[in-house]
């Protein structure tokens, strides 16, 4: 794989719960946006690389999103990726399919939590773990907290964080768990998808704060 092409991003704009931020797009960097995902690029000013979508919560969003989308697609219409409503993909896990086989292995979403269907957050977390299986790194952004996955690997964070961190177990327990650098530690333990042990961890903000999961996948999900 080109060594260029890694250390690009490819952006993906979904359609849940969006709060107006800053997004850096970088030269080579490919943006997709995911049905009414398109109306928040719009809000930032941002023409998307590609489209994709069935378009089902775009025609929710009101007759001039679907005019943007059908001028689009008469004007340019290899920006435009239509599915069926009758799929097994996601528009946003269909999106990260032609991310990963555009070669991208950093990948960063934004709109993929909330939104008035709570399936599409949990869906969306699955997703992070799909492209961490698949050779990449991924990040959930939201306007106030990040959320990623660390599977077999420690997780370091800078200096200078506040605010709260929550660790929570993918598989049925996560083994080997260690916690550095946070108001509470962890030594070599055990977290389980059934109990909500690592909610509510806190930043130390002159510290580095680390992660380590031996044997097992963790949610990460820092607020700050």
């Amino acid at each position: 794989m080109d060594r260029e092409k890694y250390e690009q991003k490819c952006i993906i704009i979904s359609a849940g719960s969006f709060v107006p931020m800053e997004i850096p797009i970088s030269d080579g960097d490919y943006v997709i946006a995911c049905d009414a995902g398109f109306s928040y690029a719009q809000q930032m000013g941002i023409l998307p690389d590609l489209i994709v979508g069935d378009f089902d919560s775009a025609m929710e969003s009101g007759p001039l999103l679907m005019q943007s989308l059908e001028e689009i697609e008469r004007e340019d219409p290899d920006r435009i990726i239509r599915l069926d409503v009758r799929k097994d993909d996601t528009d946003t896990i269909k999106a990260v399919k032609i991310g990963l086989a555009k070669g991208f292995r950093k990948f960063f979403l934004y709109g993929a939590l909330g939104g008035r269907r709570i399936e599409h957050s949990f869906a969306n977390v699955q997703t992070l773990l799909y492209i961490k299986h698949h050779g990449g790194k991924a990040y959930i952004m939201d306007h106030d907290r990040i959320l990623m996955v660390a599977e077999n690997e420690t997780i370091k964070f800078h200096r200078g964080n506040s605010g709260y961190l929550s660790i929570f177990s993918l598989t049925a327990k996560s083994k080997g768990v260690t916690l550095k650098g946070l108001m509470y530690s962890m030594d070599d333990g055990e977290i389980t998808n059934d109990f909500p042990l690592g909610v509510s961890n806190e930043f130390i903000i002159d510290e580095e704060a680390e992660i380590t999961v031996r044997d097992g996948s963790l949610l990460i999900v820092a607020e700050i």
